[in-house]
């Protein structure tokens, strides 16, 4: 602090505007603001912003947080001459409880359980899901898809668990070749039909991760998936899986 002070006495300092909003893009009041070097942080105002007298020609590093939100850091550029580039912030709340949470308009979305359910016959097998999902989403303009996943493991071990994002398509019915010809088997299922590229961003909370779909999704049924259990043609898949891994995380997009 005391460094600081007296940095700014020998330069005129200038100020660094900051605007922190929540994930549904509302100002956040109160939310404090921190360089680092400082013991004190500053609050924002009621239109979540403030201004930070800092340094010409050097690098702010900030940290921006509040009671129930997930802290954010940010570094910020102060040019030799002019004023620096105002820093906006994003805080995303805590989700709270295991799960999927996409940002919707106001809240949180909270995306439920649906059981998969496998058909098997001696030449071919499905699993899906019976139902279609509650949670509808529509999105901005071509701005990713954003949702929030909290859980336990660490990155490492989510990429074992082979998580999917898939598009799914709904069967009545699907044709099974056997020793007669071809038959149909009665499915009344959604099956995945194609994988959705996503992004898995760590946070600055320990068991919260930030999920971004860039590209734009089309109308239509999609759900988050663990080892690829959709797509799998062994009728013993699903059975091999713990309990709380056969289920997949529907919602639809608008």
């Amino acid at each position: 602090m005391i460094s600081l002070l007296l940095s700014l006495a020998c330069t005129d300092p200038v100020q660094l505007s900051v605007d922190v909003v929540d994930a549904f893009g509302q100002p956040l009041a109160e939310a404090q603001v921190k360089a680092e070097g400082t013991t004190e942080p500053v609050l924002t105002d009621a239109a979540g912003h403030v201004e930070l007298p800092v340094v010409a020609d050097t690098t702010v590093n900030l940290m921006v947080g509040k009671e129930g939100y997930i802290h954010e850091y940010q570094s910020q550029v102060v040019p030799v001459e002019g004023q620096p580039d105002p820093a906006k912030f994003v805080l995303f709340p805590e989700p709270g409880s295991p799960g999927f949470f996409a940002v919707g308009p106001e809240a949180y979305l909270h995306l439920q359980a649906a059981p998969i359910k496998t058909i098997a016959t001696e030449m071919s097998t499905w699993h899906g899901l019976e139902n279609i999902p509650t949670v509808n989403l529509k999105q901005d303009g071509d701005r990713p898809l954003r949702l929030m996943f909290n859980s336990t493991l660490r990155v490492q071990e989510l990429k074992r668990q082979e998580l999917k994002l898939s598009r799914l398509e709904f069967k009545e019915t699907a044709k099974v070749t056997g020793v007669f010809g071809e038959s149909d088997v009665d499915l009344k299922l959604w099956v995945a039909d194609s994988d959705i590229a996503y992004e898995l961003k760590g946070t600055q909370s320990q068991d919260d991760y930030l999920l971004l779909v860039s590209s734009k999704l089309e109308p239509g049924i999609y759900a988050f998936h663990a080892q690829s259990i959709l797509h799998s043609t062994e009728a013993e898949a699903l059975a091999k899986l713990p309990k709380e891994m056969q289920v997949a995380y529907p919602f639809e997009v608008k």
